[in-house]
Parts: C-alpha cells; sequence; structure tokens
C-alpha cells in the first residue's frame, strides 16, 4: 500500500474553500477516484493551528499511484494550479 500525506498551512478565510477541494469527497478525491487502485481521501484539521490540516490519500502501491499520474498528470496539474492560491505552504 502507498499512503500519501501532506500538510498544508492555509490562508485564513478560505478554509471552507480548501475543504471543498481537499475532503473526502472534493475534487482531489474525485481525481484520484479515476484509479481503481484508489482506497481512500482523508482530512484532517489540526487543534490549535488555524489553518493547519493533514491529507491522507491511500493507493494499492506505489505502480498504481504512477498510473495514475501517467494517465492523468494534466488533470492532476491544472487542479493544483487551482488550488495553489488556498494555501500559503505545503509539505509532503
Amino acid at each position: 500500500m502507498l499512503v500519501r500525506i501532506w500538510q498544508y498551512d492555509v490562508v485564513l478565510g478560505q478554509e471552507t474553500q480548501f475543504e471543498r477541494f481537499y475532503g473526502p469527497t472534493g475534487s482531489w478525491a474525485q481525481l484520484f477516484a479515476r484509479s481503481a487502485d484508489h482506497l481512500g481521501t482523508e482530512l484532517y484539521r489540526a487543534v490549535g493551528q488555524p489553518g493547519r490540516y493533514l491529507t491522507v490519500d491511500r493507493f494499492t502501491s506505489g505502480a498504481a499511484w504512477r498510473q495514475l499520474l501517467d494517465e492523468h498528470g494534466e488533470d492532476y496539474d491544472e487542479l493544483d494550479s487551482r488550488c495553489s492560491e488556498l494555501t500559503t505552504s505545503e509539505v509532503e
């Protein structure tokens, strides 16, 4: 299994929009669900740290992740660009 965990600092005031894109039924999860090997997306908000979030994306394997990028890389890049203004930092 491959588990990808990202930490984000979200622009204050953009939390609701961020949650729409990054939540378990959001745009990222919908993109990842194009792969039959996507096992789910989770979103966690930090307690005591406004604007700090973690996302957890699970795939059956690293090969499944790479195949998703090969098949949908342009859509990934486009969505990443659309979401770039919602965060001040992101770390995998």
